[in-house]
């Protein structure tokens, strides 16, 4: 497990150095250029790290970098620009379930007895994330070998659409100044500027909520045995988040930015095309049709309406890969202030992406 930490963290540092002292990874961004660097070094190497490894870095470590954004949320600023995400969310959700059962009948014939089972699957996880994945992977039992043939469709795909919404959103989203929280380009590199006690309090501040929510999880579990531990984690941060002393927390988002960066190096790094190019092409197939039909009503859909690009790219990115994903692509794309609104819908995501993924089960049951 050891060595595997290492390889993701020099593999994440060295996606730091490039995003800093190259013109293109400048352009790019950290998470862009450590999610293609992950990507290359599995697809070329074939190395991947060791599960203990990537759970310790999606969850304690994920956990953590989460806490430290949102603890730099003032919920005060960031009211307007949460009402223009429920929208573009919604149209996501419903694309998404228009694109599974239009593509679970177009593709059956390839798909064979497997169209529903990933039907459930991926309505699942393209509506809120990884969280939905494995609860209607468990309910619904698929074969081993769909199971992970799903899984790697489902990283390879998420990753591709996080990338080229950053992209998109760089290059053709117009800059925003509102009320909300806008960070000067010197506080994305805060790690490496910071003095030591900002730093030292960041992580005081992230330890307390850490320990704060885990206490309350376990509180509430003993009632509510499923109540997701994201749920707790993300209100707690938020409420500490207003509390008194600001200034004491003015380290945490560009500590946060930083910490969630290993995260997207392992994304890349479980993303191998080998095993989706061969018999598995048809799971690839149908995960690429969902999300390109879901990312194509959005956008027209964003025209028409006149919704914010951004906006409509995290929105979408809450449906796609959860919460912690629309975070990242909100501070990828320099707008802290859609950090929480992008979250608060990606656990709505979260509560009805399994109930989602059900109900197309049901639905082809007809078919």
């Amino acid at each position: 497990m050891v060595v595997s930490l290492v390889g993701v963290l020099a593999l994440t540092l060295a996606g730091w150095w490039i995003s800093r002292s190259t013109g293109i990874g400048r352009q790019l961004g950290t998470t862009m250029v450590v999610l293609v660097i992950g990507f290359l070094v599995t697809n070329v190497t074939g190395w991947q790290p060791e599960a203990a490894a990537s759970a310790w870095v999606s969850g304690p470590l994920t956990s953590l970098a989460i806490t430290q954004l949102l603890l730099a949320v003032d919920l005060r600023r960031i009211w307007p620009e949460a009402q223009r995400l429920f929208g573009p969310f919604v149209v996501a959700l419903l694309s998404t379930l228009l694109a599974v059962l239009l593509g679970a009948v177009l593709l059956k014939p390839w798909l064979q007895d497997n169209s529903t089972l990933l039907a459930g699957i991926y309505t699942a996880t393209f509506t809120g994330g990884s969280l939905n994945f494995v609860s209607v992977a468990r309910t619904l039992q698929p074969p081993e070998p769909l199971l992970l043939m799903a899984t790697a469709a489902d990283h390879v795909v998420f990753a591709a659409w996080f990338g080229l919404s950053i992209l998109i959103g760089r290059r053709w989203a117009r800059p925003v100044k509102s009320a909300a929280v806008l960070l000067q380009r010197g506080d994305l590199d805060a790690p490496s500027r910071s003095e030591a006690p900002r730093i030292l309090w960041s992580m005081l501040w992230g330890g307390v909520v850490l320990s704060a929510a885990e206490l309350i999880t376990a509180l509430i579990q003993r009632g509510w045995s499923s109540c997701p531990s994201i749920l707790v984690l993300t209100t707690t941060a938020l409420i500490v988040a207003q509390l008194p002393g600001s200034s004491s927390r003015s380290g945490c988002y560009g500590l946060g930015l930083l910490l969630i960066q290993p995260f997207f190096t392992v994304i890349g790094l479980s993303s191998p095309v080998s095993g989706l190019l061969g018999s598995g092409w048809p799971v690839f197939l149908y995960a690429i049709w969902i999300v390109a039909v879901q990312g194509v009503l959005l956008l027209l859909l964003h025209q028409w309406q006149r919704w914010p690009l951004v906006e409509s790219l995290v929105a979408s990115q809450a449906a796609i890969g959860g919460p912690s994903t629309a975070l990242a692509l909100a501070t990828s794309l320099n707008r802290p202030a859609l950090a929480m609104p992008g979250v608060a819908v990606g656990l709505l995501g979260y509560l009805i992406g399994t109930y989602l993924g059900l109900f197309s089960v049901f639905l082809l049951g007809f078919v």
